[in-house]
């Protein structure tokens, strides 16, 4: 099978290797366990960039898809289950583009959040297990160390990764699937966020302490503590972009109208 990248001018080089990948674990049959080529014969198979290769390899390992191990072994996981699948065709694909130009469906996403992300952060203080909670330090320390940087992708992606990773420690497989059909949906609502956020000071640091009590709770086994750390988390955000879009909207009423004083003069 070629495995060429298609047309530039339909899809990002980043989307089309990581189609290009799960392309190549189809062709090949691998199976849960069976490792992937090592990065530099990937890249060629592709014939990709060693970064295009990386963003995509980051995106697959968050959706589940893959595991990259230290060392470089990768390893493939079994295609996205049927209600995952649902999920990415009829919601989060369809809304992705819309989501990403209309601030308002960040706060209908932010909705969404509330009762997805309180949930499983319930169910993962009852239930995640010893490898649940050093994947959910590991991605936690990610994106500490992208806090404060002002790259809002980079944190938008660590910090949708440990809120993913949190649902996987819920072993509710539905509450699994539907957010991980919705990474990249979750993704741009946050990047979305986070550019607004970030424009009052201090909110990186509150954003990583709000992070961390969630983390705690979860690590205690402390459900309760969870789910409240989780929609505070949250509201606090919702409440902060809320504020924000009102202030912008309202200074931009105020520049549509001309000032008489400045009429005047």
């Amino acid at each position: 099978m070629n495995f060429a990248l298609g047309p530039t001018n339909v899809k990002s080089v980043t989307d089309r290797v990581e189609t290009a990948i799960e392309a190549l674990i189809a062709e090949r049959d691998l199976q849960p366990g069976a490792r992937l080529p090592a990065e530099r014969e990937l890249a060629a198979i592709l014939r990709a960039s060693r970064n295009s290769l990386r963003e995509a390899l980051t995106r697959l390992a968050a959706r589940g898809r893959i595991t990259v191990r230290k060392g470089g072994n990768i390893v493939a996981h079994p295609p996205a289950p049927p209600v995952q699948a649902w999920t990415q065709a009829t919601i989060a694909t369809p809304l992705a583009s819309v989501v990403a130009t209309d601030t308002g469906f960040g706060h209908d996403v932010l909705e969404v959040r509330h009762g997805l992300e309180g949930q499983a952060a319930h169910y993962a203080a009852l239930r995640a297990g010893p490898d649940d909670l050093a994947r959910i330090g590991e991605r936690f320390e990610a994106m500490a160390a992208c806090h404060g940087r002002g790259d809002a992708i980079a944190d938008a992606r660590a910090d949708a990764a440990f809120h993913l990773a949190i649902a996987e420690a819920s072993h509710n497989a539905v509450l699994r699937s539907v957010m991980a059909s919705m990474f990249d949906l979750l993704q741009a609502s946050i990047s979305q966020s986070l550019d607004r956020l970030y424009t009052v000071p201090h909110t990186a640091d509150r954003l990583l302490e709000q992070h961390a009590r969630l983390r705690d709770a979860i690590v205690a086994g402390d459900a309760d503590a969870a789910r409240r750390a989780s929609d505070d988390h949250l509201a606090f955000v919702a409440r902060t972009v809320r504020v924000i879009d009102d202030d912008a909207a309202r200074r931009e009423r105020a520049a549509a109208i001309p000032s008489p004083l400045t009429a005047r003069s």
